[in-house]
């Protein structure tokens, strides 16, 4: 029972209220052998999960962008420089989580939704002290002496898709108030310390609630919660009242870092027809301008998977225009042929296909493209 309730905790941490004693804080990356009997186990039920979520697939694959996240979390906790590890995944949800061997997961959906790099420091600072202080074991000790309810909360756990089909990881709810409060006090500490401004922290919540609420976001994790993000505002505005503005933004380095990650969230969202998303972010121009141009295609997609009336025109307006902002992506080169083809204009359609081939010579769909060129052909041959 007591792996069942480790597993429960790692992936759930759930039970918000329950008090714990405090416990003294890592100052430095702890061996394992001074671990206590608890402690080591929910250690080893994390290690387990980085194994899996590895090897199913889980992690967004681009080494520059986990380099920067990671250079911003070893600015933040200098004295665990590489050992608190930042990994991407690839769900486009809003979510974070930190695991008790120091193991901090950043979803690409929630890293596409901030603004700059202070942004993802108040993120990753609030992370961290989840492990510095050691709140898997606070949180575990509650979760022991609480059997009945854990059960409970075991069974219903929604089973959320995280990782994709190899690997399936119950919601992560989050901390006790009391937790989430002090790793908003702490890290707020390390954000001044680490000499980021101070003043985006309650932004980056501010404009994800913002979000939630436009988008009617429903997901059962703590960046998708109104109520923990309204918490959380509070919490920083007053950690930040009175304080002296200043200190660095890095809008420029975070959007140039994090390009690839905008793209695949768009992606995400649209494998899970979660089309509507996509259309909230990219038809408003404030948020767009933090995308890469190719960012205009996913709109085209979005419209075609909503499909009301006049959305196969919007398609192709944003289809064309992609093509414009970035003429060397191919993806809407092959969305427009198809549209061409549908409108029986065979000519346009072969011109479209040939130009996607030419520019993804070893695109997975080669063979698919290639037969409904050959249908263009013979369709402009008549």
């Amino acid at each position: 029972m007591l792996h069942r309730a480790r597993a429960l905790f790692l992936l759930t941490a759930a039970l918000a209220g329950c008090q714990s004693a405090p416990l003294e804080p890592h100052a430095r990356m702890p061996e394992r052998m001074q671990l206590s009997q608890g402690e080591s186990g929910i250690w080893r039920d994390a290690d387990d999960l980085d194994r899996r979520l590895e090897r199913g697939g889980a992690l967004h694959l681009d080494d520059g962008a986990a380099r920067y996240v990671q250079r911003v979390m070893d600015r933040l906790y200098p004295e665990f420089n590489g050992r608190v590890r930042v990994r991407l995944l690839t769900a486009p949800t809003l979510n974070a989580f930190a695991l008790p061997n120091g193991s901090i997961y950043v979803h690409v959906g929630l890293l596409a939704r901030l603004e700059n790099e202070a942004q993802l420091a108040t993120v990753l600072a609030h992370e961290g002290i989840h492990f510095t202080h050691r709140h898997s074991l606070q949180q575990h000790e509650s979760v022991k002496m609480t059997a009945g309810l854990l059960q409970a909360t075991f069974i219903a756990a929604p089973v959320a898709g995280l990782v994709g089909a190899s690997v399936a990881s119950p919601v992560l709810y989050g901390y006790s108030r009391d937790l989430e409060r002090e790793a908003d006090a702490f890290g707020y500490e390390r954000l001044v310390r680490a000499g980021y401004d101070p003043s985006e922290a309650p932004k980056t919540f501010e404009h994800l609630a913002a979000e939630v609420k436009a988008h009617q976001i429903e997901e059962a994790l703590i960046y998708a919660s109104h109520p923990r993000l309204t918490e959380r505002i509070e919490n920083l505005r007053t950690a930040h009242s009175g304080k002296a503005q200043g200190g660095e933004r890095g809008a420029e380095s975070f959007l140039s870092a994090t390009r690839s990650v905008r793209l695949a969230a768009l992606e995400g969202d649209l494998a899970r027809q979660r089309y509507q998303s996509v259309i909230l972010v990219l038809e408003n121009e404030a948020t767009r301008g933090r995308y890469p141009p190719e960012a205009i295609y996913f709109l085209g997609e979005a419209y075609r998977q909503r499909a009301r009336e006049d959305d196969a025109a919007r398609a192709e307006r944003a289809y064309l225009a992609a093509v414009k902002a970035a003429p060397l992506y191919a993806p809407p080169y092959r969305a427009l042929g198809i549209h061409r083809m549908k409108q029986k204009d065979h000519a346009g359609a072969r011109s479209y296909f040939e130009r996607y081939l030419e520019l993804a010579p070893d695109a997975s769909d080669r063979a698919y493209v290639e037969s409904y060129r050959l249908l263009a052909i013979r369709g402009a041959g008549k």
